[in-house]
């Protein structure tokens, strides 16, 4: 009968500790591969969207990724996984855009995705209709009397110089101008909107200005509106009277 006999040797080695922390940081590598996962290359986008981009291998310490539109800084750097950024491509032109973006890992060094080409495509914003002073959807009230002849929109325009006459425009849309003019003889008006002052207009201009757009709302909820201009019958220091000017009303739905 033999036996058998296991020796078993340990040994070991010193490690000192600047080495031991250095094997619990997470991996830097020479090289990233950054890729921009949406939107997808040649694809047409519109609205408001969210760009992706991937950085690989996994479990490299990544400070940030900045994404970019056409060379330039697109949104703030995204400093956490995954990586994203919102892009509204109404603030774009339309046609063709290029899309990167960079990674930066802990040492500061930047590593960037091939482009991405895609082509923005907006549908244009809607034309704004154009509302006659004459429109009945227009009230009137104190003294209004025909303006001079001017040009025009329509070839007419209302006036008044009477401390608080008013006109009130009933409308449905998402934005209003109010058509007037400015002139050496114009003076001051308040604007309200749904009932609320929104607006005191000075409208005095040493020049004459007609079809001049003296007031504009916009970012409205898309339901009825009412605006009213209420003349002041006041004027300031260079103007030579108070008269205001109702010549039409611009809307966009």
């Amino acid at each position: 009968m033999y036996a058998a006999a296991m020796v078993v040797i340990f040994s070991w080695a010193w490690i000192s500790p600047l080495q031991a922390s250095a094997q619990l940081l997470p991996p830097l590598l020479d090289s990233l591969v950054v890729t921009i996962t949406s939107p997808p290359a040649d694809s047409t986008v519109d609205g408001t969207i969210t760009v992706r981009a991937s950085v690989s291998p996994l479990g490299v310490l990544i400070a940030g990724v900045q994404f970019k539109l056409d060379g330039a800084n697109l949104g703030g750097e995204d400093t956490r996984a995954p990586y994203s950024v919102p892009w509204d491509t109404t603030t774009t032109s339309n046609g063709f855009h290029t899309l990167t973006a960079v990674a930066r890992d802990a040492l500061g060094i930047r590593f960037t995705s091939d482009p991405v080409t895609i082509t923005v495509s907006n549908a244009p914003p809607p034309a704004a209709t154009r509302i006659e002073e004459t429109d009945p959807s227009i009230t009137y009230a104190g003294d209004w009397m025909q303006a001079d002849p001017r040009p025009w929109s329509g070839g007419t325009a209302v006036v008044s110089f009477t401390a608080g006459a008013t006109a009130t425009f009933a409308f449905t849309g998402t934005s209003v101008n109010w058509i007037g003019f400015r002139g050496p003889q114009t003076g001051i008006a308040r604007v309200f909107l749904d009932g609320v002052v929104v607006a005191v207009v000075d409208t005095y201009s040493p020049t004459e200005e007609a079809q001049a757009v003296v007031f504009t709302a916009t970012s409205l909820a898309n339901t009825s509106h009412a605006l009213t201009i209420e003349v002041t019958g006041v004027q300031n220091s260079a103007s030579t009277a108070p008269y205001i000017v109702v010549d039409a009303f611009d809307i966009t739905p």
